[in-house]
């Protein structure tokens, strides 16, 4: 299986192509479902008979698609956020299933992502097994949002030549999306706030999910700063006057360190 991982080529464009199904995302109705805004959320996925009008039996259990990037159902050590904190998180899984792409291909199949283990009556995306190959032995094909969850993504599935097939999923959700024709973003999730006062963060560490609003207010007579460890790796306030307030909407998962630079006071943003 890891020698599958290492032979697969790069993957071509795909926030540009994840950007373009959210553009042609079917909404299929199957079972009333809420929106699932929650980035810390696993999602089972299967591939079953028939289609994402009519699923039938599950064929293949999948590795839950989550922000573990899960391989085989192990999360892979190596996930870790790096770069922007403003990247748009993309939830992973990849599986490894016991028949060749063109059985799966010529075998009516469909890719069904569901809520949560509790609540796997629930689809929301899926995708019929068919689209453009790519090479001889690889297929991409679209997952479309089901039941207003907000969820769209990608489906690749490659064939390993030895009776198996990689299947990677990815999903993201539309209130994570950047609109980059217009460079709009979406509606942020909910706010937090940390005063800053006595020379202090308080509360010096805050637990927020994706997409949460931090807001910083300075109650002391004299300037501070929020300034992202190290500095200049990501948000900064400049100097706050007493009463001035700071924003920073975080949109990837991760903990992140921050400082005022003109005194000594640390804080912590847990983002999960």
């Amino acid at each position: 299986m890891y020698r599958s991982l290492l032979s697969i080529r790069p993957l071509i464009a795909i926030p540009l192509a994840l950007t373009l199904i959210a553009g042609v995302s079917a909404g299929f109705v199957l079972r009333s479902v809420s929106a699932q805004n929650d980035p810390g959320a696993s999602h089972p996925a299967h591939l079953h008979t028939g289609t994402c009008d009519s699923a039938g039996d599950v064929v293949f259990p999948l590795s839950n698609v989550s922000s573990q990037f899960l391989i085989d159902g192990s999360p892979f050590a190596g996930a870790e956020p790096v770069g922007a904190a403003s990247g748009i998180p993309v939830k992973i899984s990849i599986s490894t299933v016991p028949a060749a792409l063109s059985d799966i291909v010529g075998g009516g199949h469909t890719l069904v992502v569901h809520e949560s283990d509790g609540a796997i009556q629930n689809y929301i995306a899926c995708g019929d097994v068919g689209g453009i190959m790519i090479g001889t032995n690889g297929l991409v094909f679209a997952l479309a949002e089901l039941n207003d969850s907000d969820y769209f993504g990608l489906a690749r599935l490659l064939d390993n030549g030895d009776g198996t097939t990689l299947v990677t999923v990815y999903i993201m959700h539309n209130g994570q999306v950047n609109d980059i024709s217009t460079g709009a973003t979406s509606p942020a999730g909910d706010a937090a706030a940390v005063a800053i006062e006595g020379f202090a963060f308080n509360p010096p560490t805050i637990e927020i999910a994706v997409s949460d609003t931090v807001t910083w207010t300075n109650n002391d007579a004299v300037q501070h700063t929020v300034t992202q460890d190290p500095a200049g790796s990501g948000f900064q306030s400049g100097g706050l006057p007493a009463g001035a307030a700071f924003e920073h909407m975080f949109t990837a998962a991760g903990t992140y360190q921050y400082f005022c630079e003109f005194h000594p006071m640390f804080g912590t943003v847990v983002v999960s």
